[in-house]
């Protein structure tokens, strides 16, 4: 069945695109990768359509957090292996910014994003889950960079993205040898937040979604935002504007007497 695999919305919060399908449940907003008789590989199209999707996700105020997704079997057997043979190296080089720009988008929203990680998370797929905030996988689930057996080796800031996660030896060893690693051992190294039965994968996808969605929405971004700004060397000065800020906003007085008022009550 082409829907047991999705979670049930109304037919209008649901978009369907030619590699996407985006659907909203409340605050949360769901991404899922569409092709699956293609195993979700990744082409000129999907970019496209995941960089645009993310942009007009991260400006719609009632969204709040992102899930994204796979139909299918496979989340992602990563770039589309006869696209890429088809380009020669100049085109490739021109053709880089643009690819780069898509993962940047996603990696760059404002809102949390949870990778929902079914079957294999390979090459750009592992990608995916590297430029999402927190990961959660299906005990099935696969991980891997194997572009050293076609004759290239991880771009688009794979390798610095995947070492800062999992370590440097880990890293060198899943990137050199191109072999995956099963959902145990991706939680092991920090790839994984969660292992769940598969049955169970977007059900608690769209708990955790909706966990930080029912938080106040400025300090979440705020907090998302601080550790891509952290090594800047202006961070100090952005940290106490933006601490101010949160401050200023009427979500952080209720919150606090909330807080308090639940303090009162044990």
């Amino acid at each position: 069945d082409e829907d047991t695999d999705c979670i049930c919305v109304p037919d209008k919060e649901r978009l369907t695109m030619e590699t996407l399908l985006l659907e909203r449940k409340g605050p949360v907003a769901w991404v899922w990768l569409n092709q699956r008789r293609r195993l979700n590989a990744i082409d000129e199209t999907m970019l496209a359509e995941l960089g645009q999707v993310f942009e007009e996700l991260d400006q719609d105020e009632a969204v709040r957090a992102i899930v994204l997704a796979a139909r299918g079997l496979v989340f992602s057997a990563g770039f589309d292996v006869a696209w890429m043979a088809s380009q020669d190296a100049e085109t490739v080089i021109q053709g880089l910014p643009t690819v780069e720009a898509a993962f940047d988008t996603i990696e760059g929203c404002a809102k949390p994003v949870i990778a929902a990680v079914n079957g294999a998370a390979m090459g750009g797929g592992l990608l995916l889950t590297l430029v999402a905030d927190l990961c959660l996988a299906a005990e099935g689930a696969k991980f891997g960079a194997p572009e050293v057996k076609i004759g290239i080796f991880p771009n688009l800031r794979l390798i610095p993205r995947l070492e800062r996660i999992a370590g440097l030896r880990a890293a060198k060893r899943i990137v050199l040898l191109g072999d995956p690693v099963d959902a145990a051992e991706a939680w092991s190294l920090g790839l994984v937040d969660r292992v769940v039965p598969a049955a169970e994968l977007c059900t608690e996808a769209q708990t955790l979604a909706g966990q930080l969605a029912g938080l106040p929405s400025m300090p979440v971004q705020v907090a998302k935002a601080a550790f891509a700004t952290s090594r800047d060397p202006g961070y100090v000065e952005w940290e106490r504007e933006q601490f101010a800020a949160c401050w200023a906003q009427p979500e952080r007085k209720a919150a606090m007497e909330a807080f308090l008022q639940a303090r009162r009550k044990r």
